[in-house]
């Protein structure tokens, strides 16, 4: 089993996460659901898991294939030996039943109160909360709060403050507000959890090979004339003006600037030069970064809404910065490899898709209940992720020609995410606040 197949069978999982993607979050998970995608996508982890037997010299490869094959097993196991999700529908005062099954206990759950926290300059909701009593089978009750990003997590059963409903009461006239609670059972959540620690490692593996391998593609250069200098300080100043202005930015939103595509493109817009003056070595390092500035972000950002807005109830949680700003700087690594500058940083650009990635699973199981949603946003960063691990197992049989075509691919998905997935209302999902 060679590099080649390896890479034969990501590249086509990289095509079908991208029909999932075109098809839409409810029209994906609708085709995964049929046993015979459950079957091909256990005899894809079944493949990876053989595919160890061939690299177990190499720990990063043995990492990246094992932790796949487990992600993919635990999803299997999860749908054919989990139980059904539930919800519950429930006001103050009334109490339902998170109910037991063949490897849980159950408990009941009463609602004491339900609030809602707005802000208060624009009357929007900050934060919805469930305040309530579970009751498990043979012990005593106990208080609980339920809110957005934060499940009550009892008996293997995961409870989730998934959204309320505002009705009218008919007899004095006022507000009544239902809770509207997600109740999951995921039985297959170690295995992906395991997994997607063992495709951190991997990833970081390839990093570190790949940084020692590529050193000698450093370029050495002499001195600089007056004319570079002068640029590289006008250069300076530009990264000096871009970073004020995502600091005014974050002052101005009361949170760190990444909320939405604009926000995104400010970030990049100001990490691009910091990433220039780490590759001063390297020829045409400022060229490829001024275009990248001039031809991508700065025409994409004139589209973008850049009204000032508060965070949503689910973008205020720890994973938003780490998940974001790994995206973006890996984003902008990959895409400048593609354009000839920074080639021996590709490595590290995958390892913070992999972050991005797995840190995105772990945010949607903590926030919405399920580690993958098989959103449109979600599997076009799959794919993305799929085409350069197919580029990392070619790669040492790759000409120099090829090798170029498959970053230029890379880098096609990429801006594809971020402006045709992100603008078009075609793919509508759980991101499309972003």
């Amino acid at each position: 089993m060679g590099r080649m197949t390896v890479a034969v069978v990501l590249l086509v999982a990289a095509a079908v996460s991208v029909g999932l993607a075109c098809a839409g979050a409810d029209g994906a998970l609708e085709a995964m659901k049929y046993y015979a995608a459950i079957g091909a996508v256990a005899g894809v982890a079944a493949f990876g898991a053989l595919a160890c037997v061939k690299s177990w010299r190499r720990w990063f490869v043995l990492c990246l294939h094992v932790g796949f094959a487990l992600v993919l097993g635990g999803w299997v196991f999860n749908e054919l030996a989990g139980e059904e999700d539930g919800y519950l529908r429930l006001r103050a005062g009334q109490t339902g039943r998170v109910a037991s099954g063949p490897t849980s206990d159950g408990f009941n759950l009463s609602v004491r109160d339900f609030t809602i926290d707005r802000w208060e300059d624009t009357g929007t909701v900050r934060q919805y909360t469930c305040s309530a009593e579970i009751e498990p089978d043979g012990s005593p009750r106990e208080p609980v709060t339920i809110s957005v990003n934060h499940p009550l997590v009892k008996c293997g059963w995961w409870v989730y403050q998934s959204s309320y409903e505002e009705l009218e009461n008919p007899h004095t006239g006022r507000p009544l507000y239902f809770t509207i609670l997600l109740c999951v059972r995921d039985v297959g959540l170690p295995f992906v959890a395991f997994g997607g620690v063992l495709l951190l490692l991997g990833a970081l593996g390839y990093a570190f090979q790949w940084l020692k391998t590529d050193a000698s593609r450093e370029v050495e250069l002499g001195g600089r004339s007056l004319r570079d200098r002068l640029v590289w300080g006008l250069y300076s100043f530009a990264f000096v003006g871009a970073v004020a202005m995502l600091v005014h930015r974050g002052l101005a939103t009361g949170h760190p600037p990444m909320q939405n595509l604009y926000e995104f493109l400010m970030c990049a817009a100001a990490l691009i030069p910091a990433l220039t003056f780490f590759a001063r070595r390297e020829r045409h390092a400022l060229l490829v970064d001024s275009l990248l500035l001039a031809l991508v972000m700065i025409p994409v950002g004139f589209v973008m809404d850049g009204r000032v807005k508060h965070l949503m109830p689910a973008l205020q949680s720890p994973f938003f910065v780490p998940h974001v700003g790994s995206y973006v700087l890996g984003y902008i690594l990959l895409v400048r490899a593609a354009l000839g500058t920074g080639r021996r940083l590709v490595g590290l650009g995958f390892f913070l898709l992999t972050v991005g990635l797995v840190l995105g699973a772990a945010w949607g199981k903590v926030c919405w209940g399920h580690w993958w949603q098989f959103d449109p946003k979600e599997m076009w960063s799959l794919a993305t992720w799929l085409v350069y691990a197919a580029y990392f197992h070619l790669r040492p049989r790759l000409s120099s020609r090829a090798e170029k075509v498959f970053l230029a691919a890379g880098a096609v998905m990429i801006l594809l995410t971020l402006t045709w997935i992100n603008l078009s209302r075609i793919f509508t999902g759980m991101h499309s606040y972003a």
